[in-house]
């Protein structure tokens, strides 16, 4: 049942863009075509009574355009090792917190395939849209308009935090393209 749910949204995202990094940040840019973008760790930054939906799993996006399937990547992220963000990612602010994230090895080879292919037909590698689809769940009543969500990046050997969105309401997050309605979180 799950590998066909995956199927079925990842047919549905084909098409979708995501928030993603566009452009360069105060802490650096990212060059989705040379840098290790299978390594990143992804840190979702959530309030207090919001919280990840694993259940709906959490995607990441890799699309280089006029690229074939293989280079139109949705990838189910993997739980990361908090250890993993020692150094990369400032402590959450009050309220706040950390839920980290990270591909496995299969995914990020299918991204540095996707790498090779574009580098071989040379896109330029502002065209490449990488991005984060969150499906999010929380404990109680979340007001969606005064919520804010922020999600970022790191690269190993990168001083900073890389946003995929900062201070993004949650109404705006749910309708993202391949969103899915707030879930009540389990345990």
């Amino acid at each position: 049942m799950r590998v066909l749910l995956a199927a079925a949204l990842t047919l549905a995202l084909s098409a979708c863009s995501t928030m993603g990094l566009n452009a360069p940040t105060a802490s650096g840019s990212l060059d989705p075509l040379h840098d290790d973008v299978g390594s990143l760790l992804i840190a979702f930054d959530l309030p207090r009574g919001l919280g990840p939906n694993n259940a709906a799993g959490q995607l990441f996006t890799f699309d280089v355009p006029q690229g074939g399937p293989t280079e139109h990547l949705r990838l189910l992220l993997i739980p990361a090792d908090a250890d993993l963000a020692a150094g990369h990612l400032p402590p959450p602010a009050d309220g706040r917190a950390y839920y980290l994230y990270t591909l496995d090895g299969a995914a990020r080879a299918q991204i540095q395939a996707a790498q090779a292919t574009a580098n071989a037909r040379a896109v330029p590698g502002k065209s490449v849209q990488i991005g984060v689809v969150p499906h999010l769940c929380s404990s109680g009543p979340v007001d969606q308009y005064a919520t804010t969500v922020s999600i970022f990046a790191t690269l190993p050997g990168r001083t900073g935090p890389l946003p995929f969105m900062n201070h993004e309401t949650l109404a705006n997050v749910l309708q993202m393209p391949g969103s899915t309605q707030l879930a009540i979180c389990n345990g």
